[in-house]
């Protein structure tokens, strides 16, 4: 709440509450009962003198020596209400709460339950509960037969519900309403915050209902001016195709694009705060349908004050309208579309989820970069998506200096893997098979003149020919054994390695990368690598992000490596401040697809805020605008407008754990641990 606001509100509660008003004196004098105690009439009247000379503790004392009576007097209901009056300007508002509830419930009939509804309101407000206090100050303001008590407590819900309500609870709290200028406050104070998510077209039909009731002219009069302002403030519209409405068995594709928009709202409702020019949304529905999609961007595109389109979501849709942004040089993002080739389609289209073949090029650029990585094996699913995100690995670490040991394709959803394993298990052994000189053999005077020359003695040679041993060309000449006898066409011999025997572990390979089709094949992939004496580093797409499954076989998968397009940290203060945004609307902890529509936003609004004016200048912003952070993701653009920035994520010790970020296009690997 602004300092400005909370000035206004202060004067405005003083006003309301110091002391009895000059309209409630009659009222209070009054009696709830026909039992007259001229007692307690004395004491009552010293504890309003009390009061009014805001000697509030000494009041309370009086007041509630009048509520402690065992008999119900003519007093007894004002006592109540004075107390809990008191108690409220002595600051002690949740005992306040606790008699006025009393109050409600001993004297449903009594003269003074408007009166009762407002001072609760004030507690409320006081506590920060500000849905309960809105509630009261409604009721105040509907049950009140006194105009200035009615016209106060309207006041007072207005001023609650604008600044401290969500939209969720302000459409709850107007559907209790009953009264035309109830009804119009709401009304109004709803359309102002969704205009703030960037939903004109709902503001304005709000507005224009307001305009339509028999409500009080000021009430009309602020409906028709706030119209009028939405008409002048469009200047900025930035059009969004989700799939909102389904059958109910696409309720899932439903939710999902209900959840980002809750998340692009929030990022508009927040750059709408401080913004010069402020931003609207025009919310189209894809209905999942591809053609639907595109004749829904192609309407969005042919309208010049529509400045960018976020969506649609799934790379059918996007395929099938894509090229109608691009003709027309709008800008269009992409948020969760994956598949390779939508942002070659056109220079202003834009996808804020990696490729598959950013998937792979990742893992490979892990492999070589940190891990030094030499002999690389694959296992992969041969379906369509696997077999893209494995070209692009092998490709990327052929680059990098690696050799592709093996791959080995399997049907997904098999479970003997046997016979390519065997095959990778015999490649890689082959790898240890050691070159070996054999002195039991027919070694040439020449070959025992180059290893003296050498520097080998010859006592040591005459040795190992006695011995007819056979020996490991490193163990006579070093790393580079194999270069040098081959220079000096020494002969030698490479000893078998058992690679039928499992009890022989292959390690020749550095890393094997499985690219498996989902995460149900974590537990066999890793228990027939684990038969296969495999000890090497493994190394995974996003499939393998499930814990669950990951957990169930710990004991094969423990320490595997993978990328994800998905992280976020509960303690990092921009998701914080995202989720307690989200809470207050929607009463849940957010989804990944609010967080994912809200990065998707904040990313357009970013550049808009860096001066970004029409199409073509929001184009160039976004392709130029570096690594951003979002709250579940980095996006950079530099790479053919797909973002290149990806999760590093290890399982180990029964927790999955960020170790690492990297940047595809910029070969940047950043370590996290």
């Amino acid at each position: 709440m602004t300092l400005h606001r909370r000035l206004i509100l202060s004067a405005i509660l003083v006003a309301c509450s110091v002391a009895i008003p000059s309209w409630a004196q009659d009222r209070v004098s009054g009696s709830d009962s026909v039992l007259f105690v001229p007692a307690v009439e004395r004491t009552f009247e010293e504890a309003m003198k009390h009061f009014n000379e805001h000697q509030y503790r000494a009041a309370l004392d009086g007041f509630g020596h009048v509520v402690e009576l065992p008999r119900i007097s003519h007093r007894t209901s004002a006592a109540y209400l004075m107390s809990a009056k008191s108690m409220y300007q002595i600051g002690e508002y949740q005992s306040s709460v606790s008699i006025l509830r009393k109050f409600l419930s001993k004297f449903d009939k009594s003269e003074y339950i408007d009166d009762a509804e407002y001072t609760l309101g004030l507690d409320y407000y006081q506590l920060q509960q500000y849905r309960p206090s809105a509630e009261s100050f409604l009721a105040a303001s509907q049950s009140s037969g006194d105009s200035v008590l009615s016209s106060r407590a309207e006041k007072m819900l207005g001023i609650v519900v604008g600044g401290d309500l969500s939209i969720a609870e302000t459409r709850a709290l107007l559907g209790s309403a009953r009264v035309p200028a109830t009804k119009a406050i709401l009304t109004i104070r709803l359309a102002e915050k969704i205009l703030r998510t960037g939903d004109a077209v709902e503001a304005s039909s709000l507005l224009r209902s307001v305009i339509a009731m028999p409500a009080p002219k000021s009430y009309v009069a602020e409906a028709e001016a706030g119209l009028e302002r939405v008409k002048r403030g469009g200047v900025l519209k930035i059009g969004v195709v989700l799939p909102l409405s389904f059958k109910s068995d696409q309720s899932n594709a439903r939710g999902l694009g209900q959840e980002m928009l809750d998340g692009m709202r929030i990022a508009v409702d927040e750059y709408n705060t401080d913004a010069t020019s402020k931003v609207n949304l025009d919310v189209r529905d894809s209905e999942r349908d591809a053609g639907v999609a595109a004749r829904q961007v192609s309407d969005l595109s042919a309208d010049d004050q529509v400045l960018a389109i976020v969506g649609p979501v799934f790379s059918n849709e996007v395929f099938s309208s894509a090229a109608l942004a691009a003709k027309r040089g709008i800008p269009l993002i992409t948020p969760t579309a994956t598949s390779v080739g939508i942002a070659a389609i056109g220079n202003s289209i834009f996808q804020a989820n990696p490729d598959f073949i950013m998937r792979g090029r990742a893992m490979a650029q892990y492999a070589a970069l940190t891990l030094g990585a030499q002999n690389v094996a694959v296992l992969a699913a041969s379906d369509t998506v696997d077999k893209v995100i494995v070209d692009a690995f092998t490709r990327e670490a052929k680059s990098l200096g690696c050799s592709i040991v093996s791959t080995q394709w399997y049907t997904p959803g098999e479970t003997d893997l046997r016979s390519g394993l065997a095959v990778m298990r015999r490649r890689g052994m082959e790898l240890n098979e050691p070159t070996v000189i054999n002195f039991g053999g027919k070694l040439r005077p020449a070959d025992i003149r180059h290893m003296t020359t050498w520097g080998i003695p010859q006592a040591e040679i005459d040795s190992l020919t006695t011995a007819e041993a056979v020996v490991d060309v490193t163990t006579l000449f070093g790393e580079s054994g194999v270069r040098i006898v081959d220079s000096m066409k020494i002969p030698t011999q490479r000893l078998k390695a058992k690679y039928d025997s499992l009890g022989y572990p292959v390690k020749g390979i550095d890393a094997i990368f499985a690219s498996i089709a989902n995460s149900d094949e974590i537990g066999i992939v890793t228990s027939q690598l684990r038969y296969f004496n495999f000890q090497t580093q493994l190394l995974g797409t996003g499939n393998w992000n499930d814990q669950f499954e990951l957990d169930q076989n710990r004991q094969y998968a423990n320490g595997v490596i993978f990328a994800t397009d998905a992280y976020w940290d509960e303690l990092d203060q921009q998701y914080q401040s995202f989720a307690r945004s989200y809470k207050i609307g929607h009463f849940k902890e957010p989804s990944l697809n609010a967080m994912i529509g809200y990065d998707a936003m904040k990313l357009l609004l970013h550049a808009i805020r860096q001066g970004a004016a029409d199409r073509e200048e929001l184009v160039a912003a976004l392709r130029d605008s570096g690594a951003l952070k979002g709250v579940h993701s980095k996006v950079d653009f530099d790479s053919g407008r797909v973002n290149s920035c990806l999760t590093i994520m290890q399982f180990k010790g029964r927790a999955v754990k960020k170790i690492a970020e990297i940047d595809v296009s910029k070969k940047l690997i950043t370590s996290t641990e």
